[in-house]
């Protein structure tokens, strides 16, 4: 004699089960967002704090020796390129997971 399920236990389970998906969803979508948030913020801010030193390291360096807008005008290439340069190493970091607020969504992925 076979044994049958118990259709109201698994209804049961299946409802159960239904209910801890959907609380789980809208927890890591709220995560997702604040992590994408945060990761935007801190490119924007290794962009800007790379400009700002070169242009800090040129203007000091001019006003020393008396040369305005030459050393100015280099730093501050020089500083935008190493903010973007770092942007980009920022990006490598979210691309292959391995920035602390990189995981965005799943946090099983590996």
């Amino acid at each position: 004699m076979a044994k049958t399920p118990d259709t109201d236990r698994l209804a049961d389970l299946e409802s159960r089960i239904e209910a801890a998906q959907k609380a789980r969803v809208p927890a890591l979508r709220g995560k997702s967002k604040y992590t994408a948030a945060s990761l935007a913020w801190r490119m924007v801010i290794e962009l800007v704090v790379g400009m700002a030193l070169g242009v800090g390291i040129g203007f000091g360096l001019d006003s020393l020796f008396g040369t305005l807008p030459i050393f100015l005008m280099i730093f501050a290439i020089l500083g935008f390129a190493a903010g973007i340069r770092t942007m980009m190493r920022t990006a490598d970091e979210v691309k292959n997971k391995r920035a602390e607020g990189a995981l965005l969504g799943d946090e099983n992925e590996g």
